[in-house]
């Protein structure tokens, strides 16, 4: 079986990303607070107060050095300054770590289906479960604002089970961030007010496309695309404005391949794709990634949404977490 490579990676992806222009200028709303600096890759085994985890990136930023930790048991991620842990950056140690884990599970599965050009990755649920996972794209768009009163309307349903917030997967792209600074802050501002729990996904920081070309060569597989710059940026970007990324990744259009794939393994990024997009005529099942655009270029499967919720009946729903995707003890 292959094993990531990205600690020998590391110091081109570094200079990659040390030489990009910032995506967002200081004035803008999302701009960053304190500049993020060597952001980088990194693969560490990482021992805290309680806890074992895998560092994935390190950074500095105000002076602070910082590593993008994992639990590999739940895929939940942390950001956290790293005199606090005691890191060894022996990559065999950290491969040890993940051995048998939901973690390393979803980053093997996520390979199996590489060669295919448009959906690669996990599409539902590794495990039996009952729920759903609701994931919302956030692609560039040239509207004004966003879906809103679908995220307002999916807090409130009274057929969605429970009264916490609401499990919810933003697979958002840089270019979004940085033209719908408003609809952004709603979003981070339902977050910190605990009405939604979102998981933050990487969509890329400039989502390449032309409608000009085809799926084969659009996309991320267009010619002249920097792929880590694409990824990575766009995990800088947020990790700027202080929100932590996940573990997970949409290609966008869901177009790949599997150079791109396995250098997202590489980069210990757990590939998603969806069995439910809507839109495009897909019915949810239990374990489903529905997958639905928030940015107001495709309505009609937010209306589906919209109706597919209101057919059931109240308290049947139940939206999972997507670091549950690979079965981490917080399934149903």
């Amino acid at each position: 079986m292959r094993r990531p490579r990205s600690y020998v990676l590391g110091s081109a992806i570094f200079w990659t990303l040390a030489f990009l222009p910032a995506p967002v200028a200081a004035q803008d709303p999302v701009s960053s607070p304190a500049a993020i600096e060597r952001y980088q890759p990194v693969f560490e085994l990482c021992r805290g107060a309680d806890r074992q985890s895998v560092a994935i990136r390190s950074y500095r930023q105000g002076d602070v050095d910082y590593r993008l930790t994992v639990d590999p048991h739940t895929l939940r991620t942390r950001l956290e300054k790293a005199s606090v842990l005691q890191c060894d950056a022996d990559p065999g140690n950290a491969e040890a770590l993940l051995s048998g884990t939901p973690y390393r599970h979803a980053l093997d599965v996520a390979r199996e289906n590489e060669h295919v050009v448009q959906d690669a990755g996990i599409v539902r649920s590794l495990t039996p479960v009952a729920g759903y996972f609701l994931t919302v794209d956030l692609c560039p768009s040239s509207k004004k604002g966003f879906n809103q009163k679908l995220f307002e309307t999916l807090e409130h349903a009274s057929q969605v089970h429970g009264t916490a917030a609401l499990p919810i997967a933003l697979a958002v792209s840089g270019r979004w961030m940085k033209s719908h600074p408003e609809a952004f802050s709603w979003l981070r501002n339902e977050t910190d007010a605990g009405r939604l729990q979102t998981t933050w996904v990487n969509h890329t920081l400039s989502h390449p496309y032309d409608s000009h070309l085809d799926l084969a060569h659009n996309f991320m597989r267009e010619t002249g695309i920097d792929p880590l710059a694409e990824i990575l940026g766009l995990e800088k970007l947020l990790v700027g404005q202080g929100i932590t990324p996940s573990v997970f990744f949409r290609f966008p259009g869901l177009v790949s391949s599997p150079e791109l794939v396995e250098i997202l393994e590489d980069l210990h990024l757990v590939v998603m794709g969806s069995d439910a997009w809507l839109a495009k005529g897909q019915q949810p099942k239990p374990g489903s990634i529905i997958l639905i655009h928030g940015n107001l270029n495709e309505p009609a499967g937010v209306k589906l949404m919209l109706e597919w919720v209101a057919r059931h009946k109240k308290d049947s729903i139940y939206f999972l977490p997507l670091e549950s995707i690979a079965g981490t003890g917080r399934d149903r």
